[in-house]
């Protein structure tokens, strides 16, 4: 059993390099996103590319947890509203499901290409709003910090921990079930699966 080599080499690490990065490159990375599927095609998603004169106030907004990321040559906005997609029952609204596997297909371009991508929560929502210009209606769902591997002396001593230390995953049994909650799906191979494929290692 395979899987793709990216979504093993995929890590939201911090150490990013402040070069800016080519136009043609940030391009394929919003087509990757566009490629994504949506809930009766209505894709969604928004995306706002911060590289120039508005970096410095969408830098402002991050947590002081994300203090690393005002490294970065680049923040993607990704933002949406509900009524963009279908809003169904039960709280069902897609339009921020559909979003994030926008979002996925743009960190996996990313790292196709040698990048790092690193989505974040941390950050003051009212802040990036009016930075990127968003209409009052839009909600700034996540950013993604976009750069080359770069220096992690810059990091602190937590961060560069967790940039080389093992991955860390939920064991199948903790997140997925057979048939119904109360049965939790076999894990026999989970552990030679995973070892095969690297998703254990640094």
């Amino acid at each position: 059993m395979d899987i793709l080599p990216e979504l093993i080499a995929r890590r939201a690490r911090c150490g990013i390099a402040a070069d800016p990065l080519p136009v043609e490159q940030v391009q394929r990375l919003l087509c990757a996103a566009t490629l994504a599927p949506s809930c009766g095609n209505t894709q969604p998603w928004r995306i706002v590319v911060v590289t120039g004169e508005r970096l410095p106030a969408v830098r402002q907004a991050l947590s002081e947890g994300n203090s690393w990321a005002t490294r970065a040559p680049l923040i993607i906005v990704m933002a949406t509203k509900p009524s963009l997609d279908m809003r169904l029952e039960a709280g069902r609204d897609y339009a921020y499901f559909d979003l994030g596997m926008a979002a996925l297909a743009l960190m996996l371009q990313a790292t196709r290409e040698g990048l790092y991508a690193h989505p974040i929560a941390g950050y003051t929502p009212s802040k990036v709003a009016k930075a990127a210009g968003l209409p009052e209606d839009f909600v700034p769902l996540n950013l993604i910090i976009v750069g080359k591997p770069g220096d992690d002396a810059l990091l602190n001593e937590g961060q560069r921990s967790r940039e080389h230390g093992p991955r860390q995953r939920k064991a199948l049994e903790e997140i997925a079930f057979s048939d119904s909650w109360e049965k939790a799906w076999g894990t026999r191979d989970l552990g030679d699966l995973l070892s095969r494929q690297g998703l254990l290692q640094p």
